[in-house]
Order: structure tokens, then C-alpha cells, then sequence
């Protein structure tokens, strides 16, 4: 059944549902595909909740910075050579990319920068913590061999999350 004919009868039968959807997201084109299909769930279903969750493992308890949106603050060097001040700046840019596509759709969303050394247990227990309903993510394409000998984020998610995860290539 199309999610058109799911909110038709949603619609008719005066049932109010939502869902709280948590979209990763890393920067990758498989991530902003992601995004585009967590915006068209969202307009899909009514009352859905957002949340775009980036996960800091390059300055892992090392700098706090504000990232806007974001519910982390702290002052940033201004020294535009500064690795701190080149990070903040790189994940903004790649912050914006999705953002633009839950703007442009008039979706409300938020944003929320965890800091952790293993990305998959981030969301997981985040998800669990926040009584997150679905998982959207783009998977970086990797093969079953390289999956393997590499441990991918998507593979792990797979088998810590408690909800249903959603890949997009």
C-alpha cells in the first residue's frame, strides 16, 4: 500500500498518527538521499518529529562548539586555520544541505550533535532514549566483503536498534 493511500485512510478515519523519526546524517550523497526520503515521510504522515542527528567523532569530549540549531554551545576560534573553527564550518555546510530539504518542504525539524567514539551506538541509544519510531540513514555503499572486514555504521545499526532502520543508497 503507497503511503497516499495509507494518509487517505488515516485521514478518513479521524486517527491522529505521528512519528518520530531520527535521520542520520553524515555529509555522503547516500546521507542527502536519506534525507529527501525522511522529508517524504514526514509530509506524509502527519504530526511526524524530525530529528537530524550528527554524531562527532573526530572531536570526541575534545571542543564544544555551536552549531546554531544544534543544543551544543560554546565558543569557536575565530582563526579561520584553526582544526576547530575548519570542523564547525565543514559540518555546518553539511548540516545546511539537509536542512534545505526539509525548508524547502516547510518541515519542521531539529537538529542534535552527539559526541561519541562509535557512531552506531550514538543513534542507538539515543533512538532508545528518545523513543525514537523509525531510523533513516544512507549507507555509504560498501560491499558485503568490505562490510565485513570494515564493520559499516549500517550494519551495525541493523543489529543494535530497537526500531525499524530504513538504508538508503
Amino acid at each position: 500500500m503507497t503511503w497516499f493511500l495509507l494518509r487517505e485512510l488515516i485521514n478518513r478515519s479521524g486517527v491522529v498518527i505521528k512519528m518520530k523519526i531520527l535521520l542520520a546524517v553524515d555529509g555522503s550523497e547516500n546521507s542527502l538521499r536519506a534525507a529527501e526520503y525522511a522529508a517524504y515521510l514526514a509530509e506524509h504522515i502527519p504530526h511526524s518529529k524530525v530529528t537530524m542527528v550528527y554524531v562527532d567523532t573526530l572531536f570526541f569530549s575534545k571542543w564544544k562548539i555551536d552549531f546554531g540549531a544544534a543544543e551544543k554551545v560554546s565558543e569557536t576560534p575565530q582563526d579561520t586555520s584553526h582544526p576547530q573553527y575548519v570542523f564547525k564550518e565543514t559540518v555546518k555546510k553539511m548540516l545546511k544541505r539537509a536542512q534545505k530539504i526539509f525548508q524547502e518542504k516547510q518541515i519542521p525539524y531539529k537538529i542534535k550533535i552527539l559526541e561519541h567514539d562509535n557512531v552506531a551506538q550514538a543513534l542507538s541509544e539515543y533512538a532508545r532514549k528518545k523513543k525514537i519510531e523509525h531510523i533513516i540513514m544512507g549507507t555509504r555503499g560498501l560491499g558485503n566483503f568490505s562490510g565485513v572486514l570494515m564493520g559499516s555504521v549500517s550494519h551495525k545499526m541493523l543489529q543494535l536498534a530497537t526500531c525499524p532502520v530504513t538504508l538508503v543508497k
